[in-house]
């Protein structure tokens, strides 16, 4: 059985690139409005663990939720397609994260390179 373990990498990965587009990537100001600017160090903790058990065990399209009950804050992950790049299992994935009516959703690939997922 796969154990849930806090991964500060992918946790980083995810806060700093799950928003960003091209326009915004100069502003850094969106930040503000994102719902991961509203985010708990539980919220981030429940994002990160839903997001490394998807990679790690999820089929293409299958979807796993989080929702914080104290925040109410709450997201998804959600691979669409898995393939190997380089001799590395790599998966592309939708995120979505939502806080107090703000909603954001980023597609991104993933590549598992040493035992941790990294964006690739």
């Amino acid at each position: 059985m796969l154990k849930p373990m806090l991964n500060y990498g992918l946790m980083n990965v995810l806060l700093s690139l799950v928003f960003m587009s091209s326009l915004q990537a100069a502003n850094m100001q969106f930040l503000r409005y994102s719902p991961v600017s509203q985010f708990t160090a539980a919220d981030f903790e429940m994002m990160n663990t839903t997001a490394h058990n998807a990679l790690e065990t999820n089929t293409d399209g299958k979807t796993s939720e989080w929702e914080n009950p104290d925040t109410k804050n709450s997201g998804s992950i959600t691979p669409i397609s898995t393939e190997t790049i380089d001799g590395n299992k790599c998966r592309k994935a939708k995120i979505v994260n939502q806080a107090n009516n703000q909603y954001a959703e980023s597609i991104f690939t993933f590549c598992k390179i040493d035992n941790d997922w990294k964006v690739k």
